[in-house]
C-alpha cells in the first residue's frame, strides 16, 4: 500500500472533523479546534501530517516534541477504515519517512484500546510499564526492539 505524507493545511479541517461524528475517535482523541489547527501548523513544538492512500487522507499522525529528542505520537484513521489494517499501515509508513527525523517516539494507550495496542506492536513499539491506567510504548530510531 503506497502512503504518503504532507502536512496538514487549513482545507484539511473539515474532513478531519467529520471523522469525530465517530463515537470511538471522539473518545480517544480531542476535536480538531482552530486552535489545535494554530498549534500544530504555526510552531515547532509540535507537528501534524495527514497520510493519503489512492489520492484521500486517511489518517492523521500529530507529533509533540519534549525537549531536543524525544516526540509524543498521537495517530487517527478515518473511521471507516477501522479494522482493516489501515492503521498499521500508516505508523509503519510514517516511521519509515517523516518519523525518521525524530530518535525517540513515545506516546500512551489507554488499555481498553485493544486495536491501538496491537498496531504499535506490529511495528515494533516497546511497550513500558507505566504506574498509571495508561498504557506506555516507546519507539527509537536505530534499534526498533520488538516486544
Amino acid at each position: 500500500m503506497q502512503i504518503t505524507f504532507r502536512l496538514l493545511a487549513i482545507d484539511d479541517l473539515p474532513g478531519l472533523r467529520a471523522w469525530f461524528e465517530d463515537s470511538e475517535l471522539s473518545r480517544r482523541l480531542s476535536f480538531p479546534t482552530d486552535e489545535w489547527f494554530a498549534y500544530v501548523t504555526t510552531g515547532e513544538t509540535a507537528r501534524c501530517w495527514v497520510a493519503v492512500h489512492a489520492e484521500q487522507v486517511i489518517g492523521e499522525v500529530q507529533v509533540d516534541r519534549d525537549g531536543d529528542e524525544r516526540v509524543y505520537l498521537d495517530l487517527a484513521v478515518r473511521p471507516d477504515l477501522r479494522g482493516r489494517g489501515f492503521g498499521a499501515a500508516v505508523l509503519s509508513a510514517f516511521l519509515s519517512a517523516p518519523g525518521q527525523a525524530y530518535p525517540i517516539l513515545e506516546g500512551r494507550i489507554e488499555p481498553d484500546n485493544i486495536a491501538s495496542l496491537a498496531c504499535c506492536r506490529s511495528c515494533g513499539f516497546t511497550f513500558l510499564p507505566e504506574p498509571d491506567a495508561m498504557a506506555s510504548f516507546k519507539w527509537s530510531t536505530g534499534h526498533r526492539a520488538m516486544p
